[in-house]
């Protein structure tokens, strides 16, 4: 053999000159982490790629859409339109 062990240079799938990208996440040691980042993501799934819940319908824990977002971002837009109409109401002096 040429002294590398079998059984870890088996699992090592990612050399030095990998060209794809890897995971952004430093470990304990402050290395950065070797491992491959998932496909569309910036970590591993060791460093929390895999993090996150689908959004919508397609949550298991979904159930009527009263707190989605499109709720939420209707409710920044009628604000911002209320913020506009004080705005607009101060700059032509009908309210202090």
């Amino acid at each position: 053999m040429d002294g590398r062990d079998e059984r870890t240079s088996a699992k090592w799938l990612f050399g030095e000159n990998w060209p794809g990208q890897r995971c952004g996440a430093t470990t304990r040691r402050g290395t950065p982490c070797l491992k491959a980042a998932l496909k569309g993501k910036h970590r591993c799934q060791l460093h929390g790629g895999r993090a996150g819940a689908p959004a919508g319908e397609r949550n298991g824990n979904y159930r009527n859409g009263c707190y989605t977002l499109a709720s939420k971002r209707r409710g920044k837009e009628e604000l911002a339109n209320l913020r506009w109409l004080i705005r607009m109401g101060r700059a032509l002096g009908l309210f202090g």
